[in-house]
């Protein structure tokens, strides 16, 4: 009897055993994909002063945006999404109000640090909303340098809620157990590509302003803009440069020194 009531109860702590072992394996953190998430304007010529100049000439001394939803979708959420249409309960890795200064890289509040399964993501989706002081989703500041070689103030704002799907054909690796830096990136070339300045209207102040009421032209050719501004990619040497960027320009140093060798 006693033989009997002891084996029960070995097998009872094995299953239970069995059972947090369970537990713990489903909640381990180790087993999720840690993200980091930083965001940044680019240009193609460094900061100039306060500000970072394009090729047009503009200086730029402040690009904020408001971002209120950030979630990062696998191919199979995409494609089932294009299926059903959006899933409400659809987890959101990042939601609130976030005033991101692209120009310093910095979020008020944090991005902070979100949890995901492991595995290939195709897109970020991005939802910007004004609740930037004056009612914008987009407040964009920069000198401009006029045919008279006179500096101008210029403001460029969007007001309006508005939806982005950044996308990588190749998808984006994160890695369960450790913390993956990514990279979202704000092209101001891109945003500012065939706009010209020179017969804007500036207010009594002397400030050109461009938004849906003033100079709405050029607005609208700023606004259709807008989605080839965003690129997304792994950092995780966190240095602001993709990581396939850098691979790239490795590569491309080791092309030039077998040439160097072949002329030798």
């Amino acid at each position: 009897m006693k033989s009997s009531i002891k084996n029960s109860l070995l097998a009872l702590m094995m299953v239970l055993g069995l059972f947090f072992q369970s537990c713990n394996s489903d909640t381990d953190p180790s087993a999720e994909a840690v993200v980091e998430l930083n965001m940044k304007a680019q240009t193609t010529q460094s900061t100039i002063a306060t500000g970072r100049s394009i090729n047009s000439g503009f200086v730029f001394t402040e690009v904020l945006l408001g971002v209120s939803e950030l979630e990062f979708e696998t191919l199979e959420e995409n494609e089932r999404e294009d299926e059903e249409g959006e899933d409400e309960n659809e987890e959101i890795e990042y939601e609130g109000e976030f005033i991101v200064d692209l120009l310093t890289g910095t979020s008020s509040p944090d991005f902070g640090m979100a949890d995901l399964a492991p595995g290939i993501y195709e897109e970020i989706e991005m939802e910007m909303e004004p609740f930037i002081d004056g009612q914008h989703s987009v407040f964009i500041a920069f000198n401009y340098t006029n045919a008279n070689n006179e500096v101008i103030n210029v403001e460029y704002t969007f007001d309006e809620e508005i939806e982005f799907e950044i996308e990588d054909e190749n998808g984006f690796q994160l890695d369960g157990g450790v913390a993956n830096q990514m990279l979202i990136v704000f092209d101001l070339d891109a945003l500012f590509a065939g706009i010209d300045l020179s017969n804007a209207t500036a207010d009594d102040d002397g400030v050109i302003r461009i938004n849906s009421t003033s100079n709405s032209e050029i607005a609208a050719l700023i606004e259709s803009n807008l989605d080839q501004t965003f690129e997304a990619g792994e950092d995780d040497d966190d240095d602001g440069e993709f990581d396939d960027d850098e691979e790239e320009d490795d590569d491309d140093d080791d092309d030039d020194d077998d040439d160097d060798d072949d002329d030798n």
